[in-house]
Order: structure tokens, then C-alpha cells, then sequence
């Protein structure tokens, strides 16, 4: 079958333990339909956050996860949609404090395991001006100044044990609901645009009902986390784009046994991002993070690299 490669379509994809920048620039950006893609990523991440994204007080955390997702784009009554899906194999290493088994003091743990962090299945559907074209039309369209899509998410568990005093899984589910909004800056020059884009969400979990033993807890239960991303993006070419990006989290507060922790997330980080089209079907972009307001002590940096290989059938496309 005669393929032609898109180079015009960003494609979509996040990881929940990325904390300074969340999906990252341009990753709720609609695009053609009939594109499928593949996005694998490395990711180094040095936190006091779990890959279960619990803030976890006097935690030093190494992360390293190769996230890989597959997306489609398809039509829905004439407007953009998307499915998507990902695995996240990973390691984590580093130490908590926290007291031993038959002990009542803290002490520092070391912990190391590797496996898989959660994952998702997500959908997303084009609500204010984001029509369903094929990737002809879409890079022939003229984009309106303002545009929003439904982002749905459903995170399933990774790898847990809950004789570990640390796993990379959640041992629960969580259910993501946003609007990711894109506002177009600029138009004199397409090839040159500048667009803010605004991801509005919020993370509903699922009861962990077999916590680690060091928690000394039968249940806990992880409040409702709200988050704010957003990414100042530019295209200097057509190859060659730089954003800067952040992201504010406010929430997420552990219960154990339906005792509140003292570890509620309410801090902003932010990086930049830059990206280059290598060739048609491959695009790269390098990212780092941090967090510059920490009220709730939060301490995270992040290292991120990611590839976006994507093609659409030349027989789905418009011939004139």
C-alpha cells in the first residue's frame, strides 16, 4: 500500500509522572485524520514525587521510563478525533524515609525496582474549530485564532507489589477529564506562527486497598488533583520550533486509613522545550524542567527526549 509521510502533523502523547511540564509543548495540538503514529520517549527524572505522582516528603527518586504510544486520527461527525494508547517501562531508584517494619522510627530506605509505571487509553474530540481533514486539507487550512478539544484519560495500574517499600504501578485507577485550548498569536506567516496552548485538568483516583506495608495503612485514597498546563510556542522555520512551558498542580493530597497527610501538591515548574524535523516521517524535540515556586517543598528536575514517527495512506487523501 502507497504511503505518504505527514510532516505537518503534531502528534499527542504524555506521561503522569512528568512533572514540570505535564504532556509537554505541543502535545494537544489536533491533526489530520487518517494519521497514525508512534512516540517513544526517554525520560530522567530526579523528585521527591512517585511515578504514581504522591509527593512523598525527604524522598530522593531517580527515575529513568521509556514511554511508547500509538495514536490514531479519525473523524467524528466531521470533527478531529483521536484515540490513543501507552506502555511505560521504567526503573526507579533512590531513597525514602520512612519507618521500618517493626520499627515506630523513620529511617532512610533505599529502594529500587524496575517494571512498568502506569499507562494509559485516552480519546480526544475537536470541539471549537477543529474540523476532520485529511492531512491535504489540514495543512492547506487556515487555523482560527481560538480552538478546544476534550482530552478523556483512563490510567491503568503498573507494576506493584505492595511488599515493596516503593513500586513504580499505583496499585488504582485514575480518570483524567481536561479542555486543551490553543490560541494562535500570529498568522502573518505561517511558517512562523506563535500560539499559546492551555490545558485545563483534572485527576480523579481510584482507592489504593492494598497499600504498602510500611504505610501501616488497610486503605488510602489520593484527593482530586487539578492541573494548569501551558507552553508559549514558536516556529523560527519550518523545521525548527522552541516553547516555553508550565505547569501548576494544586491537590492531590494523600488519606491513609482516612487520615489526611501532610502532602498536598501546590507548586509550578516550568522549562523549554526545543524540537527539529530531521526528515518527513521524524521529528525530535529535547525538553528540561523544574520547579521555581514550591510552597509544598516539592523538589523535581526532569531531562526528556522524544521522537515522533507518523504517516497517513495517500489513498485517504483528496486529489484535485
Amino acid at each position: 500500500m502507497k504511503k505518504i509521510i505527514v510532516s505537518t502533523v503534531i502528534l499527542l502523547f504524555s506521561l503522569q509522572l512528568s512533572f514540570a511540564q505535564g504532556d509537554g509543548a505541543r502535545m494537544t495540538l489536533w491533526g489530520p485524520t487518517g494519521v497514525t503514529g508512534v512516540i517513544p520517549k526517554w525520560m530522567s527524572l530526579n523528585q521527591n514525587i512517585t511515578p504514581a505522582n504522591i509527593l512523598v516528603n525527604d524522598a530522593d527518586l531517580q527515575i529513568n521510563a521509556f514511554p511508547i504510544a500509538v495514536i490514531h486520527n479519525f473523524s467524528i461527525a466531521n470533527r478531529f478525533a483521536q484515540v490513543m494508547v501507552n506502555a511505560v517501562p521504567g526503573n526507579v531508584t533512590g531513597s525514602i524515609f520512612a519507618p521500618p517494619l517493626g520499627s515506630q522510627i523513620p529511617d532512610k530506605i533505599s529502594v529500587n525496582a524496575s517494571g512498568f509505571i502506569d499507562g494509559f487509553v485516552g480519546f480526544k474530540l475537536g470541539l471549537i474549530n477543529q474540523p476532520a481533514l485529511n492531512a491535504k486539507e489540514y495543512a492547506a487550512y487556515q487555523h482560527k485564532t481560538f480552538s478546544m478539544t476534550s482530552y478523556t484519560r483512563v490510567w491503568y495500574p503498573g507494576s506493584y507489589d505492595e511488599n515493596e517499600a516503593l513500586n513504580l504501578g499505583s496499585n488504582r485507577w485514575t480518570f483524567e477529564v481536561g479542555f486543551p485550548m490553543n490560541i494562535y498569536l500570529s498568522k502573518n506567516n505561517p511558517k512562523k506562527n506563535t500560539w499559546l496552548e492551555v490545558y485545563p485538568a483534572i485527576h480523579l483516583y481510584t482507592a489504593n486497598t492494598a497499600p504498602t506495608k510500611i504505610t501501616r495503612a488497610d486503605k488510602t485514597e489520593q484527593l482530586p488533583l487539578f492541573s494548569l498546563e501551558n507552553h508559549l510556542s514558536h516556529n523560527f522555520t519550518d523545521k525548527l520550533w522552541a516553547s516555553l512551558d508550565l505547569r501548576y498542580q494544586y491537590g492531590g493530597e494523600l488519606k491513609a486509613d482516612g487520615v489526611k497527610q501532610d502532602n498536598m501538591l501546590n507548586v509550578i515548574g516550568g522549562g523549554a522545550t526545543i524540537g527539529y524535523q530531521i526528515i518527513p516521517p521524524l521529528g525530535i524535540n529535547i525538553s528540561y524542567g523544574n520547579v521555581f515556586n514550591n510552597p509544598s517543598n516539592v523538589e523535581a528536575n526532569m531531562f526528556k527526549m522524544t521522537a515522533v514517527f507518523s504517516y497517513a495512506n495517500l489513498k485517504k487523501l483528496q486529489t484535485n
